[in-house]
This record gives structure tokens, sequence and C-alpha cells, in this order.
């Protein structure tokens, strides 16, 4: 008795049978026949570095490199902050400069009158003035240079009968007086002092009055 194939092939039907391996892909045995054993090996290592592992691996990162990668990367960081504080530095120094010397510049410009009114002065010939005309020209033009520098914030310390201030005060001289109540105050002012925006230039010298019961009344 001749089996179902053996039937087919004897009726004169096409033989169709499908065999296992064409069936079904999975169980199919790969074709090697073509690879050697260090190109099998090259295909393993790259399947598990596809997978996100490390070449003889299990998949994990190494710490160590992690670690190294972000200390390299926290440097980095570092070494661009530094040199933009040094930048911003530089910067901050040189627009500082330039805007002393801008102010500078105002303050030579306003006192460009003042400078003319002296060179004026000067330049008047003796016998075409009288002493009379030239203090009051001085007097003007010390006027108007004050009036120039307390626009800027420097002013005078008015220290003439006021009582003695060792902050604002130097005092190169001392006399008695046998008036109590005048006691430590200046009786004399040798040379004026200054403050610039509230801040101390120069102390003003004076003299400075002392109580005593035997002082010179007159003092």
């Amino acid at each position: 008795m001749l089996g179902r194939k053996g039937e087919r092939a004897a009726g004169g039907e096409p033989d169709n049978e499908i065999t296992p391996d064409a069936a079904d892909p999975a169980t199919a045995v790969p074709d090697d026949t073509d690879q050697g054993p260090a190109e099998a090996a090259d295909a393993l290592e790259d399947l598990h570095v596809e997978e996100g592992g490390t070449p003889g691996g299990d998949g994990e990162e190494d710490p160590a490199l992690a670690l190294t990668e972000e200390l390299e990367r926290a440097n980095d960081r570092h070494l661009r902050l530094v040199a933009e504080f040094e930048n911003f530095r530089k910067r901050t120094r040189r627009e500082a400069m330039e805007t002393s010397a801008l102010a500078q510049a105002e303050f030579a410009r306003r006192l460009l009158p003042t400078l003319d009114d002296l060179a004026r002065v000067s330049s008047t010939p003796p016998e075409s003035t009288t002493v009379e005309a030239l203090d009051q020209g001085l007097d003007l033009i010390l006027r108007n240079l004050r009036k120039e520098l307390q626009e800027i914030g420097l002013d005078p310390i008015d220290a003439l009968g006021s009582r003695f201030d060792p902050e604002l005060h130097q005092a190169v001289l001392t006399a008695e007086t046998a008036e109590k109540e005048l006691d430590d105050i200046v009786s004399r002012v040798f040379v004026d002092g200054y403050t610039f925006q509230g801040r101390l230039v120069r102390p003003a010298q004076v003299e400075v009055l002392n109580y005593s019961p035997d002082g010179d009344e007159d003092a």
C-alpha cells in the first residue's frame, strides 16, 4: 500500500509538502556555513552593546567611568564660571575708570570759567588797575570757585565760634579764658576744613579756648 505522498505522486498531483524547517522560522537552524568562530563572537558582542551593556558586562554602566565623566563636566563648568567672572571683573573695572574719567573731565570743564577769570586778573597791567579793583576781582573768583566746589559736594567746615569737635577740628593752639561758657570754643581758624559728600577731607586747623579762673578775659 502506497503512502499519501506516493498516492499524490502516482496520481500526477504536484508535490507541495511543507517541511518543518520552512513551516516554522523559529525552529529553523541558522545557516552558519558563511561565518567562522571569530565572526560569530563579534556578532554576539555587537548584540550586547546594542542592548545598552558594556562588552563582557551584564548591561550596567561602569560607576568609575560615570564618575569620571561627571567630574569632567563639573570641572568644565567651573572653568567657564571662572572665565566669566574674570571678564565681569575686568569689564566692571574698565567701566569704573571710564566713569571716573568722565566725572573729572566734567569737573574740569566747569572750572574753566574760573580759570579764565584768574588768567585775566593775572594779565592785567598794574598801572591800569587799582588794588581795590584787583581785590574785588579776586573775591568774585573765589566765590565762583567755592560755588562750583559746593555743587559737586565739597562743603567748608564752619568752625569759628563752634565747640571743638575732634572729628572735624585740629587744635594747633590753645588760649585761656576767664569766661566759663567759652570753654572749649574755637576762637580762631588758621586753615579752613572741608567735607566731601559728608566725609571729612581735611580738618580745620583752629585755636581753642580753655577755661581758667585766672585766664585772660580779653582772649
